[in-house]
């Protein structure tokens, strides 16, 4: 009992620092979320060290975020028109939606064939697979370039959603591991009653995968909307927010020149990744939680 006793009063400890870890953990990432959202409510001359650095607001005013809305835009490289916050929107979502879908699918549906349908070349595929990522790849960006131009990629969205169709990286190895994962009884049964490879992968395999697949949907998303070298080098003449706030903190225009405005041009570039989170995070996490498989 004392042997017990004494083991059970470790792990309690064990338990205590990793949850004061934790907490420290999460308030160093708030803080700088929280003053960042504070700071965009300000006044410039409440943004000061010796005034009100760290401090609320004395006045909550969207002065900011109406100057930042303002100034929030792109002239396009062909004919120099300004593209403006919604048009951005609308580019970033058409870009990011359709890059994270091109990302997931394509290492999903190669991994899935590699791991489940044991044919000659899945070796040889996880082979190529492991090499390509072990390669530098910096170098790789004026060639793709010039094919992107050669192909008629260069310069459209939907280019993009072409060129991001690759199986080779991280991911093909999420979704291999995650198919081998899956006991061979399903597909053993689902066979017995007549399905094709094509039914068993669409009806049974893929909606046990759902909670990884659909996990490094979002995380490309996230990737993608975020991005601006991309979209600055390919795809000039449709402007991303990403782009836009680049530009946005380049630009010289007097009345975008003080810290809260641009703060606030971040928090609205911000806004609809907030808003996805709030709307998905539960249904994630539970997919998450409930999505692993027992062989």
């Amino acid at each position: 009992m004392n042997k017990l006793g004494k083991q059970l009063k470790s792990t309690n400890w064990v338990h205590i620092v990793i949850l004061c870890v934790l907490v420290l953990y999460a308030v160093l990432l708030l803080v700088p979320a929280v003053w960042t959202i504070m700071s965009s409510f300000k006044s410039v001359d409440e943004w000061d060290w010796d005034n009100n650095y760290f401090g609320f607001p004395n006045e909550f005013s969207f002065d900011n975020y109406v100057a930042a809305y303002k100034y929030f835009n792109v002239r396009t490289e062909t004919d120099g028109r300004q593209v403006f916050m919604p048009e951005q929107f609308l580019y970033s979502l058409l870009y990011a939606g359709g890059c994270a879908i091109a990302a997931t699918l394509t290492p999903c549906i190669v991994a899935y064939a590699v791991a489940r349908l044991h044919n000659k070349f899945g070796k040889m595929i996880y082979t190529i697979v492991i090499i390509a990522m072990a390669l530098p790849i910096v170098g790789s960006l004026p060639s793709e370039i010039q094919m992107a131009k050669a192909t008629g990629l260069y310069g459209h969205i939907w280019g993009q959603w072409i060129m991001k169709m690759n199986f080779l990286g991280v991911y093909f190895l999420v979704f291999h591991a995650q198919f081998k994962a899956i006991p061979m009884d399903y597909t053993e049964a689902a066979q017995i009653d007549g399905a094709s490879n094509f039914a068993i992968m669409t009806n049974v395999i893929m909606p046990l995968a759902w909670s990884t697949i659909s996990a490094v949907l979002l995380l490309n998303f996230i990737t993608y909307w975020n991005d601006y070298q991309i979209p600055m080098i390919y795809i000039k003449d449709y402007p991303v927010l990403a782009y836009g706030m680049f530009s946005f903190y380049q630009s010289t225009e007097t009345a975008i020149q003080s810290v809260p405005v641009k703060l606030a041009g971040i928090l609205l570039m911000a806004i609809p990744i907030i808003i996805m989170f709030a709307v998905f995070n539960k249904k994630l996490m539970v997919n998450l939680s409930v999505g692993g498989i027992k062989g």
